[in-house]
């Protein structure tokens, strides 16, 4: 059949062809389904469709690629718009089943088979993906931009073993193969080899250079604490692209990492006319003044910013700074000035409330806590140890109680929560019920030194478990190995497994970090005392009791041991 007047009415549809709708939801029709074709309708539909593609009318030009497909259902390049127009209208799942159904019959379209393993991608069928590339690789086993697939799908799978295997055939089918290095590169960092890593890098911007990859480069430097290169090879990037602000960030950050404030600010100066967001630039500015201690300075840039913008991050800073220069209504208006809706409220919210304790403003601190905890969207389990915390030092203990089991109720295995709670069962004097939630703060966190480190040393004290204590004070200090306490927790263990001069270093070691901590003072003193260093021993407890005035018990404790060895006479 042919097509008259087209200029009036298009073609009309054969009979028992199938409707547009029903084409985008089945396989395009094989030669052997439709024995003749109008090519005269085709191409009219076909027209149409490009010239409402053009005018970014995609439904449109769908409808009248699938009328030209009908037509001539052997129009392969009309086939490739269909799936393409399905994606631009972010009908992925159509245009999956469409390309699945289209393959079967055409099971050797490459073209077709790679954009069916990016659709896959983008449907986050990952394996189902691997495969088609895979089927793609074993019909081009030789073709370096199929291998190059694959090895990405692989990589981005994290099955490096089978991403390297594909990047040393591509390398050995064109050793100058820039993409084949750079993919080696980046598999080189995951596998953690940096060296070998810069090699390939370098040897891929020798064959052609971009700042992208020399951006990549250069946070490899910066990982490895190469920071002379670092910086080299970001003043080399600057040099060729004046205007690179990633490149400039990237050598702030390396001044900064070095310390070198004086020269991290001046490249933030240079960078200000270039920044797309220059308030944000004036923010690091302040954040260089604020760790010199210039609090001033700093204040004075960020109460600039605020003139020009309202950035959260920059309100929320200037009310911590004003904070740390005790002008605490300030701090508190800005604080509240915070938007519900910033990523920094709930920062803002808790730092009022610190403001307020520091004030001694316990009550509007209360309601403030209280206030937040009954809004679904704002309440977290910090809010209740802080509102225990009020309630405590208002005195009102049980009320401090009923509050940590509110949010016990609420986030069960918050480790932070169940540690607030085992302190408070501990000051209570049941001893017995804190080893017991420092013990499931263990279960769920295995990493948590504080619970390990009480744990290990309730242990160390009761004589009992001591190869487990030792453990677990040990695990705690790889975790914190600047922590006085677990210093001494450790130094106790010892002593009670009879290792005295092990016991003596951790302990030496703990009043190195915490030389005015009354109880790790009185642990060497016995320590010392049990290796028969008694000097040693009666000067530590007297240092001791200086520390230990806020303690009386503590006190009067460490001053019998004195007279005991002031009684029986120094050797």
């Amino acid at each position: 059949m042919s097509c008259s007047g087209l200029l009036l009415g298009g073609c009309q549809q054969k009979s028992g062809a199938v409707t547009a709708k029903e084409s985008s939801q089945q396989a395009p029709l094989s030669a052997a389904a439709e024995s003749e074709s109008d090519f005269g309708c085709s191409y009219f539909y076909a027209l149409w469709g490009r010239h409402a593609e053009l005018l970014l009318r995609f439904e449109e030009a769908l409808d009248a690629y699938e009328k030209a497909m009908i037509c001539d259902p052997r129009a392969a390049y009309i086939s490739e718009k269909i799936p393409l127009l399905l994606l631009r209208l972010e009908r992925t799942d159509e245009a999956g089943l469409w390309l699945k159904r289209y393959l079967v019959e055409h099971p050797d379209d490459t073209g077709m088979r790679v954009l069916y393993a990016k659709v896959l991608q983008r449907q986050e069928k990952t394996v189902q993906a691997m495969q088609q590339y895979q089927l793609i690789s074993e019909r081009h086993p030789d073709d370096p931009a199929i291998l190059l697939l694959l090895a990405e799908m692989y990589l981005s799978a994290n099955q490096l073993d089978k991403a390297q295997a594909i990047v040393e055939r591509i390398l050995s089918i064109d050793q100058t193969s820039y993409s084949g290095h750079v993919l080696m590169a980046r598999l080189l960092v995951l596998q953690e080899k940096p060296e070998e890593a810069i090699g390939r890098y370098q040897m891929a911007l020798q064959r052609n250079w971009s700042s992208e990859l020399q951006m990549e480069l250069g946070e490899l430097y910066i990982k490895t604490a190469r920071y002379d290169e670092a910086t080299a090879l970001y003043k080399q990037i600057i040099e060729r692209e004046d205007q690179n602000q990633n490149a400039r960030i990237g050598l702030v950050h390396v001044y900064l990492l070095q310390k070198q404030d004086e020269q991290a600010l001046a490249e933030l100066n240079r960078l200000k006319p270039l920044a797309d967001q220059p308030g944000r630039v004036d923010l690091t500015i302040a954040r260089i003044y604020a760790k010199q201690k210039q609090y001033n300075k700093a204040i004075a840039i960020v109460e600039k910013i605020l003139e020009k913008e309202n950035i959260s991050e920059a309100r929320f800073f200037l009310a911590v700074m004003l904070a740390q220069e005790g002008k605490y209504e300030r701090a508190l208006k800005q604080a509240r000035l915070i938007d519900r809706k910033a990523p920094e409220y709930q920062e803002a919210l808790f730092l009022q409330v610190r403001i307020l304790q520091e004030q001694n403003r316990l009550e509007p601190a209360r309601r403030l806590l209280e206030k937040s905890i009954v809004a679904p969207d704002l309440r977290n389990a910090e809010m209740y140890i802080l509102l225990a915390a009020v309630h405590q030092s208002q005195g009102k203990d049980d009320l401090s109680k009923k509050v940590l089991l509110q949010g016990l109720e609420a986030y069960p295995n918050d480790e932070n929560l169940l540690y607030e709670y085992g302190l408070y069962l501990e000051n209570s004097g049941d001893h017995g019920a804190a080893l017991q939630v420092m013990e499931k703060i263990i279960e769920l966190k295995p990493d948590n030194a504080a619970a390990l480190n009480f744990v290990g040393y309730s242990w160390a004290d009761n004589k009992v478990n001591l190869d487990k204590a030792l453990e677990y004070i040990q695990r705690a200090l790889e975790l914190k190995p600047e922590n006085g306490y677990i210093h001494d927790s450790l130094g106790w263990v010892y002593y009670r497994l009879g290792k005295i001069e092990q016991a003596i270093k951790a302990l030496e070691a703990a009043v190195q970090l915490s030389s005015d901590d009354a109880a790790i003072l009185d642990h060497l003193g016995d320590v010392y005392l049990a290796s028969g260093r008694v000097r040693q021993a009666l000067e530590t407890y007297r240092k001791a009791v200086k520390f230990s005035a806020d303690d009386v018990k503590q006190k009067r404790k460490i001053l019998e041991k004195i007279r005991v060895i002031e009684r029986q006479g120094l050797p």
